[in-house]
Parts: C-alpha cells; sequence; structure tokens
C-alpha cells in the first residue's frame, strides 16, 4: 500500500520515510544533529549561572567592559563625592594652619566648600581622579571527552550531567577568582586624595585556630561575635559614605549554620507571625544592612588545590593567588567579604570580557570521543576599594 505524504509549498514538513527522521534533527530536517549544540549549551549556561554568586551579580558590584580588540580596558576612578567643610576653620592636612593652601585641597580630595562672603571670587576646584587598567586574563577553559564506547553501552544520558559539570566548573573557578580580588580589594590602601582603601574588621585568636569554629564557636556566644564584627564593618562603610543599598555579603556554609543561635534575626525580622516556619527554611535575609550570600569559594587553604596557587600558571594570575591556610602566626583567612557599591558609579571590581560563553560539541573521529567545551575570556581587578570589606580570622601567637 502506498504512503501519501503532504509536499510542496506549504504543505508543512519534507517528506521523508517513517524511520529515517532522527531524534536531533528540527522538524524533519536533514540535519540529524541540529538540536544537539542547543541542548547542550542551554545545560551548561543554566548551571554555570546557577552556581555563580559572584559574576551572576556583576552589575551590582562589578563594572564591566567589553574589549574590541587589545587586551586591556581603563576605568576612570572618580574621587569621593564633594567633601563638604566649613571653610573657615578646617586643617585637612594637619600643618597647623587652617584651611588656607592647594596643601589643603590636595589633602581633602573634593570640592572646597563653605560660606561665601559677597564680593569675594569664587574659583572652582578639580576632583581627584584616578584611573585602574584591567587585564584580561587567558581563556578559561573546561572540557570533556566522552568515549564512544561509554555512550553506546551506557543506558542512561551522560552529555547532560557532563555538560552541567562544565557549567559548574567554569563558574566555581571565577567565584574563587572575584573573590579573590574582592579580597585584594578590601586589603588595598587608600588613594591619596581621592578615596578611602577598603574596609576590614579582624578577630584575633591566640594558639593555633584552623578553622571558622575557633573563631566563631556554635554557639549564642560565637553568633553574637560574627554579628558584632558584621556591624563594625557596616559602620566602617557608613562612616565612609558607601550606599545603604546594595551591601552584599558573601558568607561560607559554617557561618550561616551558626547563626541560628542569633534568635532575634529570625524573630524579629521574619518570625513575626506573618510567616510561619522561616527559621526551619535557614532564611536569614538581611544582617547589619547586609544582604547574605552563601558561597563556598571564599579564599582559604589553597595550597593543595587544583588552581589554587594561580601564580603558578602565570606570574599574571599573582592578583588571584591568596594562600589563607593560618598556618603560621599572624596569617589571616576571610570569615566573610563584603562588596557593594555600583549604585553610586564605583563598584570595588573591573571586569574587562574579551568574549562570553562559547560552547561547543562534535565528534572526534580520530579519538573515538565526543568531544565537549565550554569557555570565557574575561579578567578581574581592583576598581573602588573602599566598596569592599573583609572580617578576618588572624592567628595569633
Amino acid at each position: 500500500m502506498a504512503l501519501d505524504l503532504p509536499s510542496g509549498a506549504g504543505a508543512g514538513p519534507t517528506a521523508v520515510p517513517f524511520g529515517a527522521t532522527r531524534t536531533l534533527s528540527k522538524e524533519f530536517g536533514a540535519d540529524s544533529r541540529e538540536l544537539a549544540l542547543k541542548i547542550f549549551s542551554g545545560t551548561t549556561l543554566e548551571q554555570f549561572y546557577t552556581n555563580s554568586v559572584f559574576y551572576d551579580r556583576m552589575g551590582e558590584f562589578i563594572a564591566q567592559r567589553q574589549l574590541d580588540g587589545g587586551h586591556v580596558a581603563q576605568f576612570p576612578v572618580i574621587g569621593d563625592d564633594i567633601d563638604l567643610f566649613n571653610a573657615l576653620d578646617d586643617n585637612v592636612d594637619n600643618d597647623g594652619n587652617t584651611f588656607e593652601d592647594a596643601a589643603d585641597v590636595g589633602a581633602e580630595g573634593g570640592l572646597k566648600a563653605g560660606y561665601h562672603n559677597p564680593g569675594d571670587f569664587i574659583s572652582g576646584k578639580k576632583i581627584k581622579m584616578s584611573e585602574k587598567t584591567v587585564r584580561v586574563d587567558d581563556v578559561l577553559v573546561a572540557a570533556i571527552d566522552v568515549p564512544f564506547a561509554d555512550l553506546d553501552l551506557s543506558h542512561f544520558d551522560v552529555l547532560t550531567p557532563f555538560s552541567q559539570k562544565l557549567g559548574r566548573s567554569l563558574a566555581t573557578d571565577l567565584d574563587r577568582k572575584i573573590a579573590a580580588i574582592a579580597l585584594k580589594a578590601a586589603t588595598t590602601s587608600a588613594i591619596a586624595g581621592v578615596m578611602p582603601g577598603g574596609q576590614s574588621v579582624t578577630r584575633e585568636v591566640t594558639g593555633a585556630p584552623t578553622t571558622q569554629a575557633d573563631f566563631f564557636a556554635d554557639s549564642s556566644a560565637g553568633a553574637t561575635n560574627f554579628r558584632d564584627d558584621c556591624a563594625s564593618l557596616a559602620r566602617q562603610f557608613d562612616e565612609d559614605n558607601v550606599p545603604q543599598e546594595g551591601r552584599f555579603l558573601f558568607i561560607s556554609p559554617y557561618l550561616r549554620s551558626i547563626l541560628r543561635h542569633e534568635t532575634n534575626i529570625f524573630n524579629r525580622d521574619f518570625n513575626d507571625g506573618s510567616v510561619a516556619g522561616t527559621l526551619n527554611t535557614r532564611t536569614i535575609g538581611v544582617l547589619e544592612g547586609f544582604q547574605l550570600i552563601l558561597t563556598n569559594n571564599l579564599p582559604g587553604d589553597w595550597t593543595g588545590t587544583t588552581n589554587g596557587r594561580y601564580n603558578l600558571i602565570d606570574t599574571n594570575f599573582a592578583k588571584y593567588d591568596f594562600d589563607a591556610d593560618l598556618s603560621a602566626n599572624d596569617e589571616s583567612r576571610p570569615a566573610a567579604i563584603a562588596l557593594c557599591g555600583a549604585s553610586m558609579g564605583q563598584p570595588a571590581i573591573g571586569m574587562v570580557q574579551a568574549s562570553g560563553m562559547r560552547t561547543v560539541i562534535e565528534d572526534d573521529e580520530r579519538r573515538n570521543v565526543k568531544f565537549m567545551k565550554a569557555q570565557l575570556h574575561v579578567g578581574f581587578d581592583v576598581l573602588a576599594p573602599f566598596c569592599a570589606g573583609v572580617i578576618n580570622m588572624k592567628r595569633k601567637a
């Protein structure tokens, strides 16, 4: 019996015999793998953004430049907002005289603003500015070879979980680097006459502390100590006129777990009767003005981990090389890192991007494998250090 299939303009898909259509073709098309790249790319991108807590919030504390040729980008670093003072008595540079000369203007780093006597000439002052250059890194690649034999013998989907691993791998690596740059910003000194340096709060413990539990006990006292340090860090941001909105504090799973002892955080803000069981969902929300974000990628003991010592790869990557293993006295490790400031136009971190996420999946017949790759070409560095902060754990003798 003959099989009649539609054909011609407007008749729908191209006519093909039953059994000839491949599952990855699009609308009975001739390309039997037409959908493979899209499925792979979508899964990789989804996992990348799902597992990235720093990179995924770039618009909130990271300034971005797209490179169109070249390998660096320059970012203007504008001085603090207009510094208001009483021009009659201020002695900014501590030279024993009141505000009266260029040295005072230079030390202040802002516009001279004060009371005016009618008839006096009003001369404008310059806002101090600087610039930062951010260099793009080498291409960051994550790749997997899947043998054809494994695909033939497997009774379950292996490509999807492998593509997810590619996305998670890139997300983890970039988050570790951004966290390292954030720590670098928080420990950067002030730019003279332009802006303050990074914010820092340090909790010291004598002996040989090695874990966060040695600094913040899993108890009400430990939770209170951490909250006190958050309050001190927030005050430093306040005193340097960092905006109240858009403040993020990145903490470890351990710190989130001990905050259950600070019952006021939950009871006052969340368990007021309108929301039931919020404590059980481990929702903390805002602590001392910081939105809490969970991460496993804060700098720690990186001596024995893959890509932990970036300086061993290339000296240009030394900016990412923060090994904080607390193995000697006076060494520190971050318990939490704070970032904010994009709303005022001076984020703590700058990023340059030569190319976005690129994904490839193809058969390598000469090696009998399916090759899967995802890559990015970006770089990071410090812009405005006073918009970054750290709660440090320091080992003392």
